[in-house]
């Protein structure tokens, strides 16, 4: 079969997100099926990444003579919430190839957005006099009927819907009840991951707790770590914190941590997390929500025990609780701090939770994740 994974972006296979999953998803299908990965962004050049070719286009016109030549059968949308890519998709190919709108964000995400949103708006704009709780209702009931309005399409007019996890069905239909007429097109698959073939029990662990990912409050609500860390410095001497990635937060976390003389808190930037989950015994999150929490399933392949907020659907899919990881009442600092402070003072549980980890990651593994895009495959015939 002949598959396009569309992206509206310049692809980068080391970059996290969307463009990782992407790789990873082409390396999936390509075994059995061939695979292209199509950019539709003018920055990008065609080539080849791991035998995969990478074509570039600049137009919808562009876009449907390679679809037309490379005779695709089946499209995955990366651009999965985006009502005008679909509706450009929908008229191009003319029923001449299925499309599946691959969403990497939990349905409910468009809400949580729109309300940081606003409330960004409000504060940047020095429009302070029309922030009321019934403007802010107006504007998000707008946004919220948009959203609405908008997956009902989707969902209604392409071949499959893929989501991150079954667990966000309940989400979906409760943005849009009506879409529960069309749950035989509706899928949750979790993005695929090739564990490394480690010794957990021989990798040089250290006592480091580590957090990788983006610096930002709105979704990584990255003040919580920071927060969580202040109650264990005291109480843990031993152990160290270490930070990895970059963002609007940072300069505000260095300097909490100057005021609060924590003093074992290290920030290495955006770099490569290899070598520090090797070291690490504990991973912290503290996301307000998530589309599935890669980084999760790379700490758990090296033995790193994740710890975060079961603040969203998805959280549950990969950490089973006090089995391979810890999962804590969302935003409860108090019982984050203590459930932490539990594994640093037992490390025959935090080596038992690490071996599970490692195993557990095998659920996410190419051939399981394949079983999963078969059914999808299926239905479309």
């Amino acid at each position: 079969m002949k598959i396009a994974i569309i992206l509206q972006q310049k692809f980068d296979p080391n970059a996290g997100g969307v463009q990782r999953v992407t790789n990873n998803l082409s390396q999936l299908l390509s075994v059995q099926n061939e695979v292209y990965i199509i950019c539709f962004n003018r920055n990008e050049k065609n080539r080849y990444v791991d035998n995969i070719p990478i074509v570039a286009v600049k137009s919808d016109i562009e876009l449907k003579n390679i679809l037309d030549q490379l005779n695709i059968e089946v499209i995955i949308n990366q651009t999965g919430y985006s009502v005008k890519f679909t509706k450009m998709l929908l008229y191009i190919t003319n029923n001449k190839a299925k499309i599946i709108n691959n969403l990497h964000i939990n349905p409910l995400n468009f809400y949580d957005n729109h309300k940081n949103i606003i409330q960004e708006l409000f504060n940047r704009k020095k429009i302070g006099f029309l922030n009321t709780y019934f403007t802010r209702k107006i504007i998000l009931g707008y946004h919220v009927w948009k959203q609405r309005k908008e997956l009902g399409f989707i969902v209604k007019n392409t071949d499959a819907f893929v989501m991150l996890s079954e667990k966000f069905k309940p989400e979906l239909f409760f943005l849009v009840p009506k879409l529960k007429k069309y749950l035989h097109k509706i899928h949750g698959i979790g993005n695929p991951f090739q564990r490394p073939e480690v010794d957990v029990k021989a990798l040089p662990k250290e006592n480091i707790v580590l957090f990788v990912g983006r610096l930002d409050l709105s979704q990584k609500r990255v003040d919580l770590l920071l927060e969580i860390w202040k109650k264990l410095h005291v109480q843990a001497p031993d152990w160290k914190f270490w930070v990895l990635g970059d963002g609007a937060e940072k300069k505000n976390m260095e300097k909490y941590c100057l005021q609060n003389n924590l003093d074992r808190v290290q920030f290495f930037g955006k770099v490569d997390p290899t070598e520090y989950y090797k070291k690490a015994k504990i991973f912290h999150m503290t996301s307000a929500f998530e589309g599935f929490g890669n980084v999760l399933i790379e700490a758990q392949s090296y033995g790193c025990v994740p710890m975060l907020f079961d603040s969203y659907a998805a959280a549950s899919d990969i950490v089973h609780h006090n089995q391979n990881g810890i999962l804590i009442k969302a935003f409860d600092c108090n019982e984050y701090a203590a459930e932490t402070k539990k594994l640093m003072d037992n490390p025959e549980k935090t080596s038992e939770l690490a071996l599970n980890a490692y195993e557990n990651v095998l659920r996410f593994s190419y051939e399981e994740t394949y079983k999963k895009w078969e059914k999808v495959f299926e239905s479309l015939k």
